[in-house]
């Protein structure tokens, strides 16, 4: 079986309340619930950064910055 860690954090008591009122709507311990929202965090990361480097592979594209600084942000109304 894999080791665990524990992780403390503070949060005000109003945010805990409405943590354990979602969990409890959903049918979770606040502890489910809680990892469950973390994955969930961690994967959208890792999806948005992964479409943003297939962003910058596709050719002819141009980060924001760069299509900022060239002006045709504001040609475009």
């Amino acid at each position: 079986m894999a080791q665990r860690t524990r992780i403390w954090f503070d949060v005000d008591p109003e945010l805990k309340k409405r943590f354990k009122a979602a969990a409890a709507l959903s049918g979770k311990s606040l502890r489910e619930w809680v990892i469950e929202a973390l994955i969930e965090k961690l994967e959208d990361e890792i999806d948005a950064g992964e479409g943003l480097a297939v962003l910058g592979e596709v050719e002819g594209t141009v980060s924001l910055r760069e299509y900022l600084s060239s002006g045709r942000a504001s040609q475009r109304v």
